[in-house]
């Protein structure tokens, strides 16, 4: 044992202990550590060594290691520059020169400065530990057998730190299995096979009878819509990459969380994804997208409570990956980001609930949950007492034609009764609601949808039409007749027209 390996492992147990400094790497025979400062604006990192170079080639080669090394860990982290301090910790320094040091070549965003310590005399340290905020212990009040068993107790302590730390990152990554990874996607292709053999999943009226996300039936109390769309799918593409994308990040997430938190976490993102559609999107909707961004919201907290870990096992690459999503989603045409979002900002909320297994941190649990619900409340508030639920009509509006022309008249009914009720302006609504209502033989539901479409718009022709047929279901002759006058008056080349005012005639 030498003074160089007291103040070394004084050194290292020191930064293992400061809360300013957080370890990142280290070699199994503790000779090498790597820290990096806890403050996110300190974008540093040091490096300290305990090995005796037998020549200056030799040392150069381990700072070109060191360098490269250390512009990985940068791009890593996304840092645009990094600082690199490496402490060389030396019995001798007879071939080690500052000119070959220099003269290594650096990468141009990683800055680097290194220091050799070879002294055996406590001041030559202190101004290092004083730089890096630490108290220096010197040798010199110790006996010999003292500083040896300083030396093999703080050569203990780093061992230990170190396999308690590595214990953690392996249960971190192996806690659970991936098993209802494999129950929703199970699901998920076999609502797809069904849809299939029922129709289509590229059917729209298909999708909104097994559960898509649709806003005017979810104002109509079917909330179970917040839920159903997380193992619906919009043809084969749209099931093979949300497929694909579950296979990869559910079983992540599953292992690290456990199979009772991912459930928790990937049906709260499905339906964080959903209501953010509802309030957003007007469209229909489904598919796991938004139940697979929550996985890389769950991802997200684990880089904010174990940064160390997750930049070490996915870095700031898995973050561009979400960020090329969510751009591909804005500008991409018919992709419900909204849902995206919402998927994400929910994950990573349903993570913060329930947090890591064995790691109980009730000072986050507890105010995110608080959150979540207050930010659950307020959304359902506004989706359904202020946001305008007009808004939603043109596309209600299309699904009731499509019904119409399926001949599936209630559902063409149901599809607009939200609007009906409300007393929409759009006399178009009125008009495929009185259609329905006469195809179901609801001859005064029908007259009364009529009227209220020509109250809004005069010159609607082929409402006056129809309801001089629906006067002719009620006998109401003199009024058939009236109204068919009115249809050709704006019409007088229609010769259905010129037809039925005979039929009226005889």
């Amino acid at each position: 044992m030498s003074r160089q390996d007291f103040y070394y492992l004084q050194l290292a147990q020191q930064l293992l202990g400061h809360s300013s400094y957080e370890l990142i790497s280290m070699k199994a025979d503790a000779s090498e550590l790597w820290f990096q400062s806890s403050h996110r604006k300190d974008k540093s990192i040091v490096r300290i060594v305990r090995r005796n170079f037998k020549s200056a080639v030799e040392q150069q080669k381990d700072v070109l290691y060191a360098l490269q090394r250390a512009e990985n860990l940068r791009k890593q982290r996304g840092k645009s520059t990094l600082t690199l301090n490496t402490i060389y910790f030396a019995d001798f320094d007879p071939f080690y020169t500052e000119q070959s040091l220099e003269s290594t070549p650096s990468p141009s965003k990683v800055n680097s400065y290194v220091e050799q310590l070879t002294a055996e005399k406590a001041s030559a340290y202190e101004p290092l530990f004083e730089r890096l905020g630490l108290i220096l212990e010197s040798a010199d009040n110790f006996s010999s057998e003292e500083e040896a068993q300083r030396i093999e107790q703080w050569k203990h302590k780093i061992v230990l730190f170190v396999q308690k730390k590595q214990s953690e990152e392996q249960q971190i990554a192996g806690y659970g299995k991936p098993i209802f990874t494999y129950v929703f996607l199970a699901l998920q292709i076999l609502m797809f096979l069904f849809l299939e053999w029922k129709s289509s999943t590229q059917n729209t009226l298909t999708l909104i009878q097994y559960g898509a996300k649709y806003n005017p039936l979810i104002m109509e109390g079917e909330w179970w819509r917040f839920f159903t769309p997380i193992i619906l799918h919009i043809g084969l593409l749209h099931l093979l990459m949300n497929s694909v994308a579950l296979y990869y990040l559910g079983t992540l997430v599953e292992r690290i969380y456990g199979s009772g938190r991912f459930v928790f976490i990937y049906i709260f993102a499905g339906f964080a994804g959903s209501l953010g559609s509802f309030i957003w999107n007007t469209s229909i909707s489904a598919g796991a997208s938004g139940a697979i961004f929550g996985c890389f919201g769950a991802l997200l907290f684990l880089a904010r409570t174990n940064p160390r870990f997750f930049f070490r096992t996915m870095g700031s690459s898995f973050i561009v990956i979400i960020v090329i999503n969510l751009i591909f989603g804005f500008v991409a045409p018919n992709v419900d980001n909204a849902g995206h979002i919402g998927g994400l900002v929910g994950g990573f909320l349903a993570a913060s609930i329930v947090s890591l297994p064995k790691q109980k941190k009730l000072y986050i649990q507890i105010p995110a949950f608080i959150c979540t619900l207050l930010l659950v409340g307020s959304l359902l508030f506004y989706g359904y007492h202020e946001r305008s639920v007009y808004q939603d009509e043109p596309y209600a509006l299309s699904v009731a034609v499509t019904y119409l022309q399926q001949k599936q008249y209630e559902e063409a009914k149901d599809a607009i009764k939200l609007f009906v009720e409300k007393g929409t302006g759009n006399s178009n609504v009125y008009f495929v609601s009185a259609n329905a209502e006469f195809y179901l033989e609801n001859y005064k539901e029908a007259k009364q949808q009529l009227n209220q479409a020509v109250k809004y718009d005069s010159t609607f022709h082929e409402a006056y039409y129809n309801l001089a047929l629906v006067n002719m279901k009620l006998n109401d002759i003199p009024a058939a007749t009236q109204n068919i006058d009115k249809a050709i008056a704006l019409e007088p080349q229609n010769e259905k027209y010129e037809k039925l005012k005979q039929e009226i005639g005889n």
